[in-house]
């Protein structure tokens, strides 16, 4: 049958049983509490996030199902719910022993495989074979798409000897409401199905299987918590049915009764809600779940531009990560990745990771939805930052899904960004209520910001003043469609101004390299050659401002604000690609800037506030951009991103320099996955697909 016959057919039926209920709902449970042996040594050693290195993320193309899931080291990672920057786990996952002489976690001692169950959907498989040839665990996950439950399927495999020579286990760190402390875990009887209960605050989280139990137990991480008992006895010893603290849970499958099985971890607001919203999925159709799952985001890429068929995997996964990174309650709140980089080396002090918004990143997530044909999200995503901008015109740093700041630094480029893509979607009508606030922002406080796109240091930065000129000339076009000719006066006279600073305030004479001449990265001072000494952050030292160089610069290329011949541009690429560009195995590269620190100081260490920055694939992107700026091919650079994306067609914010692989900060970056789309897009249409044409037609093509 058509794929899209299929599609079509289980969207019916899903619409079908959303609006009319469905038998295979659990409308009544009888709870019975078994808290009779509560653990002891509260509250258990703190613990950590789980690793960045997503190998997936998931979640169910609808606004019903409010749960997203990611994949680390072959296993479930973060589960988020009721909103996207809500976690709710570090991990769960499976150890395996012979109750004699060895434990073996499948996130450390297996070689772990990713694929799709299907191409364009985010349902995965993931195969982890024991690095001693021992077992096999295959697992499907994916989530309920009409109920707020994550769903595994499991299959156990003994590759030596039978499956009665070993014990399975299962263990869950829950995290809930973006916590580890104060996880208040016990075990409850369901109709007679044992479930074990997580809860914090009105997030209720329930772990259940429809196999059989051997045995379970609750305890207080790296204290008497299930892991360590298996670590230390080859067997779990322990019986705790309830702990609050950081805590971990674990339970033994009973392979004599299957070995393949179906696990369920479930939310709601109440211990009720979750325990009937696990038994609900349970009880349902598992082909019948997966085939609506999988139909709901085939309907999603199907809608999406194929370009006569040269679309590729990592251009509809891109879309489809982009696509589920939106909050299913604040819409247009597309978080910049479901990730918390380096999360092993990090508490609960930190509970906004990347799933937060930035305005910059939105703008290119906004960028890529226009690029493939989803205009609908581009216009969200718009909608949104009218809601976040204050009343003085300021966007903050980055916020909340809500709309809340979290941290309040200015970024000019993010006050310009919004201008431009209201002027990409034609949104006139944002013009009082976002359009002029911004510009009027901009005049006010331009061309100086006080963190660079990088959100380090503050001056005067070549890709900051262009976002700046490029958000006036957009202003002034939308200014004009709404009648004010004053204020588009304004603005175009005050962008004209800052071009032609542009060179004065940021692009030295006097520097150290090549012949001296090129675009720095920041300075400090509205004098391009002062010996003004700069503070990298993260530990990178401090360095005169003439020293660091940073190829965003490209920027002013790319919005039209310099022709892509300029003599200034070409000189500084030649400073840029001999400092700073690294020819991986994958592809070329390149650092945010020379003596960057953002990133692990080695590959035993996570990084921890002071480190060495590694390599932006979305920089390659961003190279890409500016070969099409100048009339030729970005197939080169096509490729090497093609190359970063790992095996479940992921994209990460670094890169290693040896190998290309990813490092453990946020991955998936969803501006690299942006950039990614962007450039596709642009390379197949020989142009630029997202420069403002106004701002290329005033300052290349001289038309004014």
């Amino acid at each position: 049958m058509n794929r899209k016959i299929v599609a079509i057919l289980f969207l019916i039926i899903f619409s079908i049983t959303i609006f009319s209920g469905c038998s295979s709902d659990v409308s009544y449970v009888k709870i019975q509490h078994l808290t009779a042996n509560e653990a002891p040594q509260a509250p258990g050693k703190e613990d950590t996030w789980a690793s960045a290195q997503k190998q997936g993320i998931g979640t169910a193309n609808n606004d019903v199902s409010k749960v997203w899931f990611t994949l680390t080291h072959g296993a479930i990672s973060e589960v988020y719910y009721p909103t996207i920057d809500m976690a709710n786990s570090k991990f769960l996952k499976f150890l395996v022993t012979d109750g004699k002489s060895f434990v073996s976690d499948e996130t450390k001692d297996t070689v772990s495989k990713v694929e799709k169950l299907n191409t364009r959907s985010l349902a995965f498989k993931l195969i982890n074979t024991d690095k001693q040839g021992r077992y096999k665990i295959t697992k499907e996950i994916f989530t309920d798409p009409r109920r707020n439950s994550v769903i595994m399927k499991t299959t156990f495999e003994a590759l030596k000897g039978n499956v009665k020579d070993y014990k399975l286990y299962l263990a869950y760190d829950p995290h809930i409401a973006n916590q580890g402390k104060y996880n208040e875990g016990y075990v409850i009887k369901a109709n007679d199905k044992e479930i074990l209960i997580v809860h914090r605050e009105k997030i209720y989280s329930a772990l259940t299987t429809d196999v059989k139990w051997k045995g379970y137990s609750i305890g207080y991480n790296q204290v008497n918590d299930p892991i360590s008992d298996l670590r230390k006895n080859k067997t779990m010893t322990q019986h705790f049915d309830k702990a609050r603290g950081n805590i971990i849970e674990g339970i033994e499958i009973d392979l004599s009764d299957k070995t393949e099985f179906k696990t369920v971890l479930s939310f709601g607001e109440s211990e009720e809600e979750a325990a009937k919203t696990a038994l609900s999925t349970l009880k349902d159709n598992y082909d019948k779940m997966l085939g609506i799952y999988i139909a709901e985001w085939n309907k999603y890429c199907d809608g999406l531009k194929d370009f006569k068929g040269k679309a590729n995997e990592l251009y509809y996964t891109s879309m489809m990560i982009l696509k589920a990174s939106e909050d299913k309650t604040n819409k247009g709140a597309y978080i910049a990745s479901l990730s918390i980089p380096w999360g092993e080396g990090q508490g609960d002090e930190n509970k906004g990771g990347y799933h937060l918004v930035w305005a910059r990143d939105l703008y290119h997530i906004a960028n890529a939805f226009i690029a493939a044909g989803d205009k609908d999200s581009a216009n969200r995503a718009l909608d949104f930052l009218t809601m976040v901008v204050e009343k003085n015109g300021f966007i903050p740093q980055n916020t909340w899904i809500n709309g809340g700041p979290y941290w309040n630094g200015i970024q000019m480029d993010e006050q310009a960004d919004p201008i431009i893509l209201a002027y990409q979607l034609k949104r006139y009508d944002l013009y009082e209520k976002l359009v002029k606030p911004l510009a009027d922002f901009i005049i006010k406080i331009g061309p100086k910001t006080g963190q660079e796109r990088w959100e380090e240091a503050g001056g005067y930065s070549p890709a900051t003043m262009a976002a700046e000129v490029a958000g006036l000339v957009c202003a002034a076009d939308i200014a004009k469609q709404n009648k004010d000719m004053e204020s588009a006066q304004k603005y175009l006279d005050k962008a004209d101004k800052w071009q032609k600073l542009i060179d004065e305030l940021t692009y030295t004479t006097k520097g150290p390299y090549g012949n001296g001449q090129y675009y720095i990265r920041i300075a400090g001072l509205p004098d391009p050659n002062a010996d003004f000494l700069i503070s990298i952050a993260n530990g990178g030292g401090v360095y005169d401002q003439k020293e660091i160089v940073d190829p965003s610069f490209l920027e002013l290329v790319r919005l039209g604000v310099k022709p892509a011949n300029d003599p200034k541009i070409l000189t500084t690429i030649y400073v840029v690609d001999n400092l700073i560009k690294v020819n991986t195995p994958k592809g070329p590269c390149w650092y945010r800037y020379n003596h960057d620190g953002y990133g692990e100081p080695s590959k035993t260490e996570l990084y921890h506030g002071t480190g060495k920055g590694r390599l932006w694939p979305l920089l390659t992107g961003e190279r890409g951009m500016y070969e099409i700026a100048a009339g030729k091919s970005a197939d080169e650079y096509l490729k090497a991103m093609e190359n970063f994306a790992n095996q479940g067609y992921v994209l990460s914010e670094q890169v290693w320099e040896d190998t290309g692989l990813p490092t453990d900060s946020a991955s998936p970056l969803n501006w690299a996955h942006a950039e990614y789309v962007v450039l596709f897009v642009s390379n197949i249409e020989h142009k630029v697909v997202d420069m403002p044409q106004t701002v290329y037609d005033r300052y290349v093509l001289g038309k004014k």
